[in-house]
């Protein structure tokens, strides 16, 4: 895949957000001062006192303008999306617009569709969307578009041709294939620098089978380990739930102990495959390669047993679509229509052990990157 090319919408919207910034700051209306009279009654004058009096008034808080609805497969207790939950209240509380946040406290493709027809019923004035899966969202989200919805992809968008896809008005996100590919050819390069050749054996592990996004991860680094002459990549499932997960880690490295690299879809899982490697102690011996970053992800890189990870910025993700919404609904302003290279880009960044500190920042002030 050719270099993706990087275009000045971000820029546009950095400096719309300062404008609107600077022009929105509260202010507050002083009246004129009141003179009031206040008699006093004494033998043998009646005085007469001038008193001033300075009144302060502080205008009501304005409704919001917009009311956008966020509609996302991962709900806001996952620490991952939490983070996205902080970016959009920013930007809602930035603009002064009212954005309301649903998702699953399960993994669903059920569930998110039954989320988004409910967000439709509401007629918000915009839509934010994970295309998750673009076959159960189809009908739901071209409906809205007739309803005169506007309506912005955000984390995965609908990998379709530009004819067959979902006709939203832009992504904003990373293009997960091309994360997965940029994860494959770091961890294998570093790989090979540490160990002074190819891993023996590289698995998968996946949390959400069925999510276009880490399907489209999983098969960028299955090719990439094809292309270099590796046997067949495994994809296994390793659900959600954190106990389960280092079980099943475990218990593929007991069965295929000639497996040196995991590959993960995410921080958690990222954590697991950490876990499983020590308690099985194999240290040095097995080695991980994940997309999304959080404070664990940061240790393992540090321990040496995290060869590098991909950010794509999730508070970023809940941020900028609220802009974009904004944008469209006051101005007119519209992001890049389509998909790759069309969107607005929040990754993939490579962090490994020589780039760290720039995460640091923003896994401390939002939780993750």
């Amino acid at each position: 895949m050719g270099e993706v090319k990087r275009y000045s919408i971000v820029a546009v919207i950095i400096a719309l957000v300062v404008g609107l910034v600077a022009g929105s700051v509260a202010t507050y209306l002083v009246a004129p001062a009141k003179t009031m009279v206040k008699t006093v009654a004494g033998a043998p004058t009646t005085i007469t006192k001038a008193v001033t009096k300075t009144v302060t008034i502080t205008p009501a808080a304005k409704p919001p303008k917009y009311t956008i609805y966020y509609v996302s497969h991962g709900g806001p207790a996952n620490v991952w999306w939490a983070t996205v939950v902080k970016g959009a209240k920013a930007a809602a509380d930035l603009l002064g617009v009212k954005v309301v946040y649903l998702g699953p406290e399960k993994f669903s493709i059920k569930a998110l569709v039954d989320l988004v027809e409910g967000a439709i019923a509401k007629k918000p004035d915009a839509l934010i969307v994970t295309i998750t899966s673009y076959e159960a969202l189809d009908e739901p989200l071209r409906r809205a578009i007739k309803m005169g919805i506007p309506v912005f992809a955000v984390n995965i968008y609908d990998p379709r041709p530009e004819g067959e896809r979902i006709p939203y008005l832009g992504y904003i996100g990373q293009d997960d294939y091309e994360a997965g590919k940029r994860l494959a050819e770091v961890t294998f390069k570093l790989f090979k620098e540490k160990v002074g050749r190819l891993p023996k054996r590289a698995v998968i592990g996946i949390h959400e089978p069925g999510h276009v996004g880490l399907e489209m991860r999983a098969k960028a680094i299955r090719e990439k380990g094809e292309a270099l002459g590796l046997p067949p990549i495994e994809k296994i499932d390793i659900t959600l739930d954190l106990s389960k997960e280092v079980e099943i880690f475990k218990a593929y490295l007991k069965k295929h102990p000639d497996t040196e690299l995991i590959f993960t879809l995410g921080p958690q899982q990222a954590y697991a495959a950490v876990k499983a490697i020590e308690e099985e102690g194999l240290r040095g011996k097995v080695l991980v390669g994940t997309i999304d970053v959080d404070e664990r992800v940061v240790e393992g890189i540090k321990k040496d047993m995290v060869l590098c990870a991909i950010s794509q910025q999730p508070f970023a993700q809940g941020f900028l679509p609220v802009v974009a919404a904004y944008l469209y609904l006051e101005y007119g302003i519209q992001v890049p229509v389509g998909n790759v290279p069309l969107h607005v880009r929040t990754g993939p960044t490579v962090i490994t052990k020589d780039n760290i500190a720039m995460v640091l920042k923003q896994i401390k002030t939002t939780g993750g990157a």
